[in-house]
């Protein structure tokens, strides 16, 4: 059993989607297995070239290796009273098309499954060279039939999914403690006037503690976990058996 700490560590802008400023919300939100965490709202503000610090993080409890986790982000230049569906729903949709996809998926040799599937552990499969970004939320806002006003747009949009198999072997490569990306979400072209296109890259991590001590009562306290009550509450919906408890 472990506890996972999925974090939206922060954006850096190296080119605004506007012609000075942007003005940027921030959606976040996680699922494991069947259990929704929902999402978090960040209003960044008026922000130009540079790091921008984000925190938005959701812990969760994993003890069978099969269990897939995934997380979704969106980043918004401008005015959401525009859009033609809110950022928690688009957010939502994201998440659980990624579940849908893992749970039909075939697992790796080792029992791995990913999503995007071959995203690798060094993130080259999530990462882009141009706006194909955008279709992970085309469908969901029908863009095709959606003009955005003024300077206005997504700015990056990702998911991404692993099972608890999955996560630990990229986090156990990187150290054993936490794996990061970073991607970059090159812009798309927006109206005349604004510019030219915005060019943004998203940092998060993936940090884990394991129950492997000696008293699980510590490292529930330490981790601000409770019973309500016994161990499968940590888990619920999912299989918890002692072999669980020590992996």
């Amino acid at each position: 059993m472990g506890v996972y700490r999925c974090t939206l560590e922060q954006f850096h802008i190296d080119n605004t989607r506007s012609r000075h400023e942007d003005t940027d919300t921030v959606q976040f939100g996680l699922r494991a297995g069947d259990r929704s965490f929902g999402s978090r709202s960040f209003d960044a503000g008026d922000v130009n070239n540079g790091d921008h610090g984000v925190g938005l993080t959701f812990t969760t409890v994993i003890a069978d290796p099969a269990t897939p986790v995934a997380f979704s982000y969106q980043i918004y230049n401008g005015e959401l009273d525009e859009l033609p569906k809110d950022l928690a729903a688009t957010n939502d949709q994201s998440i659980t098309a990624a579940i849908d996809a893992m749970r039909r998926s075939a697992a790796e040799p080792d029992g791995a499954v990913e999503y995007p599937a071959g995203s690798g552990l060094d993130g080259s499969g999530i990462g882009f060279l141009d706006f194909s970004w955008l279709n992970v939320i085309k469908d969901i806002y029908r863009l095709g039939q959606f003009l955005f006003p003024n300077c206005d747009g997504f700015v990056a949009a990702g998911t991404v999914g692993k099972n608890k198999t999955a996560w630990d072997r990229a986090i156990d490569v990187a150290g054993g403690t936490t794996y990061r990306q970073t991607i970059r979400y090159p812009g798309y072209d927006s109206r005349a006037g604004c510019g030219s296109n915005s060019d943004y890259t998203v940092t998060w991590s993936i940090t884990r503690s394991r129950a492997n001590g000696p008293s699980l009562r510590n490292f529930l306290r330490e981790n601000n976990l409770t019973l309500a009550p016994g161990l499968r509450s940590l888990t619920p919906g999912e299989p918890l058996t002692l072999r669980h408890l020590m992996h």
